[in-house]
């Protein structure tokens, strides 16, 4: 029979995955506990994994703890990047890796899509106009919902499901990607704009979903947000080290725009940056991807793939070693 190997104590299971997902699992493998053992007892079910199932704090994939795991065929990983413990080691010996980064996509888009439609009714301006006042006070200027022109920066896992969601609101969406498919672009009913500058010009909100590597860092520099239009939102659920944010604070204080952050570089802001006390800027503490509950479902998505696995069929969601070069 398989052995699968959950890297977590089981007084953490809960978190990770449902009891009816880890029951599917045990009736069609042996299923073990690293987090439970010593380091003798670590060692000695290490030897026999077949399949290793775990979430944040994977154990790094190197050639020593390869050594200690001879038959191991595939880690399926219950979160998002896999770069924190995968290593060319672990493609050499040919071991599957998958991803649940497409489940923690979900929670982010949902996210998006309701900044989005609240943006375009100003409704934190709203919200604080009124606090200040005290009273009922006329709704700000707003552009509303309907064919206002949305713009994603980026059309991996999050921007492609933000632009699903978004197809039925009559919304209009520009996608700046250079790697992303026409075919793709078009099913989502997306036009796509290969120039960042007139993406800004053209939006009136604008979403960035790109992955934080080299080629990204301040991808978003001044140039961009002035181009911005009048009343433009600029809203970050992807990383803070994507924007040049001292090109960004500059057109907050001008007033001109507003931001939604769910993630700054570094993260939180360093004490006294503007960014914690202009009123026009939306700050949250990382709050968009899975959290809670919303765990569970990259936990679904890692058993469904061990499952496929135990059963011969090919992984949904495998991550080549090529495909590192431009994933978060």
């Amino acid at each position: 029979m398989t052995i699968v190997a959950i890297t977590h104590p089981t007084k953490d299971h809960p978190r990770f995955f449902t009891e009816e997902d880890l029951a599917r699992l045990r009736a069609v493998a042996e299923v073990g506990v690293l987090g439970d053992l010593d380091e003798a007892g670590r060692d000695d079910l290490l030897g026999r994994t077949d399949i290793l199932l775990g979430a944040w704090g994977m154990p790094k994939h190197d050639a020593a703890f390869l050594a200690k795991a001879p038959r191991l065929k595939a880690t399926c990983y219950a979160a998002g990047s896999v770069k924190g413990f995968v290593t060319p080691a672990s493609y050499a010996r040919g071991v599957l890796i998958t991803t649940a980064m497409f489940a923690n996509a979900v929670p982010v888009a949902e996210v998006t899509v309701a900044l989005i439609t609240l943006a375009n009714k100003s409704w934190f301006q709203a919200m604080l106009a009124m606090r200040a006042a005290g009273k009922h006070v006329p709704a700000p200027a707003h552009h509303g919902n309907y064919r206002t022109r949305v713009g994603l920066i980026g059309f991996g896992a999050i921007g492609r499901l933000v632009a699903g969601k978004l197809a039925g609101m009559e919304l209009q969406v520009d996608v700046y990607d250079p790697y992303a498919k026409d075919a793709d672009l078009a099913a989502h009913g997306c036009r796509r704009q290969s120039d960042l500058v007139q993406l800004a010009r053209d939006c009136q909100v604008l979403s960035l979903h790109a992955p934080n590597i080299p080629q990204t860092r301040h991808m978003l520099a001044a140039p961009f947000f002035r181009a911005m239009r009048d009343g433009a939102v600029f809203i970050n659920t992807a990383r803070g080290a994507l924007v040049d944010e001292g090109a960004l604070i500059s057109e907050l204080q001008s007033g001109r725009i507003s931001a939604h952050l769910d993630v700054t570089d570094p993260e939180p802001p360093v004490a006294g940056s503007p960014f914690w006390t202009l009123p026009n800027c939306f700050l949250t503490p990382h709050l968009a991807g899975s959290t809670s509950g919303e765990v569970r479902r990259m936990g679904q998505l890692a058993i469904e793939e061990c499952l496929r696995v135990i059963g011969g069929e090919q992984a949904r969601f495998p991550v080549t070693e090529a495909m590192l070069a431009t994933m978060a």
